[in-house]
């Protein structure tokens, strides 16, 4: 009955931590750029940075002695050893290259186009496999507090207000794309026209939240649509596959 009870309130404990968000902090104020990953007190990004340590120069004064005429042959002889050495590695190793080159040749179109068509196959096995799962991922990642707070600037008037248009566009509607496979919270969003200025001024600042227990579940999900299909991963696709097998799914 004990150990009942202590198997279940560690999977109270586990479930708890991991319904427990993510947070990433994204924003860029003034021309900064702030960006920060927390999981309830602890940072997970950045991270502090350690303090380095502080080294103690030592100053060593040697005179230089001059070596004996020995010496002095045994390296010349050394030396001319090694450039020997060298140069027969520089001559085996143009040797392997032309020979690498020679085969890489040999290798027909057929077999280029057999390996790409495997190469695609796989891809598709892949993200037939993980789609759900990544779908999945996305809806439950929220995007919170968006706030956007533009100042349409420049020197030209009538370049203010056509910049003033095209980004205005071009805001709203990657706020709708983004609203296609994430679930988006706006705090503010507040583009201005300002022919006073010169300079255009973009801010904005969001909150990314996330259940580790989403990713995880997307995780397994995809780990065990994989494993199903390991033959078709890891051996080569001799035969033609036709276009109407279906790939199996999780």
């Amino acid at each position: 009955m004990t150990a009942i009870i202590i198997i279940s309130v560690i999977i109270l404990i586990f479930a708890v931590f991991l319904n427990i968000k993510i947070k990433a902090e994204i924003s860029y104020i003034d021309g900064d750029f702030f960006f920060k990953v927390r999981y309830l007190c602890f940072t997970i990004f950045p991270f502090k940075e350690k303090k380095e340590r502080k080294k103690k120069k030592e100053k060593k004064s040697k005179k230089a002695q001059k070596p004996p005429q020995e010496t002095v042959n045994n390296e010349v002889a050394e030396e001319k050893q090694n450039d020997a050495e060298k140069s027969n590695e520089t001559v085996q190793t143009a040797t392997d290259q032309t020979e690498q080159s020679q085969k890489s040749k040999k290798e027909s179109l057929t077999d280029k186009i057999d390996k790409l068509c495997d190469i695609i196959e796989k891809a598709k096995i892949i993200w037939n496999v993980s789609k759900k799962h990544l779908l999945n991922i996305f809806k439950r990642i929220y995007i919170e507090e968006l706030m956007v707070d533009f100042f349409i600037a420049d020197e030209d008037a009538y370049k203010t207000a056509m910049n003033y248009g095209k980004i205005n566009a071009a805001v709203y509607n990657l706020i709708n794309f983004i609203r296609t496979f994430f679930t988006v919270t706006i705090k503010t969003v507040d583009i201005v026209c300002d022919f006073d200025s010169k300079k255009s001024i973009y801010n904005f600042s969001t909150q990314i939240t996330v259940k580790p227990s989403t990713i995880l579940s997307a995780a397994f999900g995809i780990l065990f649509g994989l494993l199903i299909n390991v033959n078709r991963l890891i051996g080569k696709n001799k035969a033609k596959h036709s276009s109407d097998v279906k790939t199996v799914s999780v």
